[in-house]
């Protein structure tokens, strides 16, 4: 495998990672909020990286319709 296929296997992993952590937070409290916020602005900057490198977000398995902003929606305390 080439360094780049790594790298992307990588940058999927790591995409992958975020979204289910910020989909697993119920917000309860601040840090809650605070949280899913850091979950927000890391994966909004993911995207905005790969389309400046001709990234195709469809290559991290995201799903075609995700954006970063759902996360932020009403949120139901668990």
């Amino acid at each position: 495998m080439s360094k780049q296929q790594d790298a992307m296997i990588v940058l999927e992993e790591v995409a992958q990672s975020l979204k289910e952590s910020a989909e697993a937070v119920a917000v309860r409290s601040d840090y809650d909020s605070g949280r899913l916020m850091g979950y927000y602005e890391a994966l909004s900057t993911l995207l905005s990286q790969c389309s400046v490198m001709g990234i195709d977000p469809s290559d991290l398995h995201l799903g075609a319709e995700f954006k970063p902003e759902s996360l932020l929606g009403a949120r139901k305390a668990a």
